[in-house]
């Protein structure tokens, strides 16, 4: 291969990395699908996938002279989807290292940052919070991996969000009342789970 060619080759594989990398890296869908395998075996399971029309039609029975309702309704109306997955088991062991790295794998791609991360050794509880935030501070999406030896739950909030209104958001479209997402301070504050 003569020098012209070579450099010709080289930069068609400059372009086309270019032209590839950025959707791929700046992509705040999680691919999570591969959590279904688990699922027969699991005592407990939650699928989630709300996006397009359905928050649309989601949003229309929000009432708009409830406040509480209508943080809510506007939050949603600009959202792109709403996924969660999550598995329980009544025995340790069923979910393997690379269920959970499939995940991780993804949330550590250029475009998101982790903003909580928790671990607890006694129980072996990992929280994880990220935010894909773009260009213009705004931010494009939430990932949240909870990981127990017999959970793994994965929420994945996809559009623009206010952070001050995040919080409106537990107990809709499956994500669970007592994940606390607390954004409304300088850090982005903090993840707590409570157990009654």
């Amino acid at each position: 291969m003569n020098t012209t060619m070579l450099k010709r080759f080289a930069g068609a594989l400059l372009l086309a990395l270019c032209a590839t990398l950025p959707g791929l890296a700046q992509n705040p869908k999680l691919q999570i699908d591969h959590l279904d395998k688990l699922f027969p075996k699991a005592a407990e399971t939650i699928d989630v996938r709300v996006e397009g029309a359905l928050l649309s039609m989601a949003s229309k029975f929000l009432r708009s002279d409830k406040a509480d309702e209508a943080a809510v309704k506007e939050l949603v109306s600009a959202l792109k989807g709403v996924y969660v997955k999550g598995v329980e088991f009544d025995k340790e062991g069923e979910i393997s290292d690379a269920d959970v790295d499939v995940i991780r794998q993804q949330l550590a791609a250029p475009g998101w940052d982790r903003i909580v991360g928790v671990r607890n050794k006694r129980d072996g509880e990992n929280v994880d919070v990220y935010l894909m935030i773009n260009s213009n501070a705004v931010i494009e999406g939430i990932g949240v991996l909870i990981h127990e030896p017999k959970q793994l739950m994965v929420v994945n909030v996809v559009g623009p969000i206010d952070p001050e209104k995040v919080t409106q958001l537990r107990g809709q479209f499956g994500i669970p009342k007592e994940l606390d997402l607390d954004f409304g301070n300088a850090n982005f504050g903090a993840v707590k789970r409570t157990r009654k």
